[in-house]
């Protein structure tokens, strides 16, 4: 082996290492060791009333009252019950879209009213129409604000509830990059693919007692 010039030994130039990355290096270790990172706490839902309103991001909600709703029967005795939930909603997207169903299974705008409790499941779940407009009808404008009512029909024999809550979630975005545009999805409450939709709000309303018939 060839030795430096005059015979001594070649010195190492000092190498400087950042504070910083000494310090992030630490951190590292000292994570791994306690299992990674943990998961930020999650933001419980919003407990919310009566005249709450949701920004849901495609639709701005205002929960305003529910009630129950009797219906005489035209042609003899009796009539039918319902539960009525009464919403003003403004459609805050660029397309016209329908004020769908609620649920699991939902879609439009009612798919961002998760859950309901105590749940009322008639056959076909509520009715959900816009009532506002002389006739009935299930489209949502854009920039317009809308009475949008869910009917419940109560089966027979079984009381309405004192009072009914909502699970609220809301909608986000989703980019295409074709020359189909994006659509509103459900946002979900991780990033794993069967996470399940975001409760962003918890609205609970007393229910008015109307005539029984």
């Amino acid at each position: 082996m060839t030795s430096p010039p005059g015979g001594g030994t070649r010195r190492r130039r000092p190498i400087a290492v950042p504070v910083t990355a000494l310090v992030l290096s630490a951190g590292l270790g000292v994570t791994a060791a306690l299992g990674g990172f943990a998961d930020a706490p999650k933001e419980p839902p919003k407990q919310l009333g009566p005249g709450a309103v949701v920004d849901q991001k495609q639709f701005l909600t205002k929960f305003v009252t529910s009630r129950t709703v009797y219906q005489p029967d035209e042609y003899g005795p009796g009539g039918r019950r319902f539960l009525e939930v009464e919403l003003e909603v403004t459609n805050k997207g660029e397309e016209t879209t329908g004020t769908g169903t609620p649920g699991k299974d939902g879609y439009f705008f009612a798919k961002g009213l998760l859950a309901m409790s105590p749940a009322i499941a008639p056959e076909g779940g509520p009715i959900v129409n816009i009532a506002d407009e002389g006739v009935p009808s299930r489209q949502l404008h854009p920039g317009m604000a809308s009475t949008v009512v869910l009917r419940y029909e109560l089966p027979e024999g079984q009381e309405a509830p004192e009072k009914v809550r909502f699970d609220v979630g809301t909608f986000e975005f989703l980019e295409q990059f074709t020359i189909v545009t994006g659509s509103w999805i459900l946002e979900q409450d991780g990033a794993a693919d069967d996470s399940p939709p975001k409760v962003v709000a918890q609205v609970t309303l007393p229910v008015e007692r109307g005539e029984e018939g």
